[in-house]
């Protein structure tokens, strides 16, 4: 019996020494190499409440005249085409066009409270509301959304009060820029230098003459620029939806096939 008792008690100082050196060695271990020191990869599982459905949209602004366009094609990673007719260029009234492209949903959604936003001011003040005071409206409503931003690249387009060409470009967080031309979307990276060269006449040497942007030279830089974009990045294509603004003229609407495959 107390060879018994004997043993028991070794068995529990052995466990405790045991213990004692583990609990020495975790805090040697803490001492030295720091747990808050070194670098983890952390895995979770993360929902994405966006998609990108492609797509490009532009517009250019002249004198007394502004052509904004779209192409029509919807997609899906890039690849798989979803809808050959999506609408991206939506005529808010008589003056104001609205281009928009990226998550198609937010899309809709903007356009929505914008055009509620529109009917309310034509209820209150018996008149339509001017591009300037639309362009405020559309920074205001994307800046209150900026913690769940509108995933969107919107342009606002449409003759202003002097009866000029005004084109307003935008941040999914309401940045607001008056600009002569602007384009978003996916083709955004190859139009850009295009109207840069084009419209902005950057490469041409100071003193050198330039060329006048009429209506018709606007339209045939909308339609090159959408052909070219076409044949390099795969979810633009389909058809260009055009829409002209004139001062003094109802607002016009084609379409000009692009390559569909």
């Amino acid at each position: 019996m107390e060879r018994e008792m004997q043993e028991k008690a070794v068995m529990n100082s052995l466990g405790a020494l045991q213990e004692m050196n583990a609990f020495k060695k975790a805090m040697d271990e803490v001492r030295t190499d720091p747990p808050w020191m070194t670098g983890r990869h952390k895995e979770a599982q993360r929902w994405n409440p966006y998609s990108m459905e492609g797509g490009s949209t532009a517009a250019i602004a002249g004198s007394n005249f502004v052509v904004v366009a779209s192409d029509t094609r919807m997609s899906q990673f890039d690849i798989n085409v979803m809808c050959r007719d999506a609408e991206k260029v939506h005529t808010l009234n008589d003056s104001i066009i609205l281009a928009t492209s990226g998550f198609y949903g937010d899309v809709l959604q903007l356009k929505r409270v914008l055009e509620a936003r529109l009917h309310k001011y034509r209820f209150d003040y018996r008149c339509d509301m001017t591009v300037d005071l639309c362009s405020e409206l559309l920074a205001r409503n994307l800046y209150y959304r900026r913690f769940f931003p509108y995933y969107t690249g919107a342009i606002l387009a449409g003759i202003d009060e002097n009866g000029k060409g005004a084109v307003y470009s935008y941040d999914p967080v309401g940045c607001i820029e008056r600009v002569p031309y602007s384009a978003s979307g996916a083709a955004e990276p190859i139009m850009i230098p295009f109207f840069d060269c084009q419209v902005a006449h950057v490469t041409i040497a100071p003193g050198a003459e330039r060329p006048e942007l009429t209506l018709e030279r606007a339209t045939a830089l909308l339609k090159d620029a959408f052909r070219n974009a076409a044949e390099r990045e795969t979810s633009t294509g389909d058809k260009i939806s055009l829409v002209i603004a004139e001062a003094g003229k109802p607002i016009r609407q084609m379409f000009v096939p692009l390559r569909e495959d």
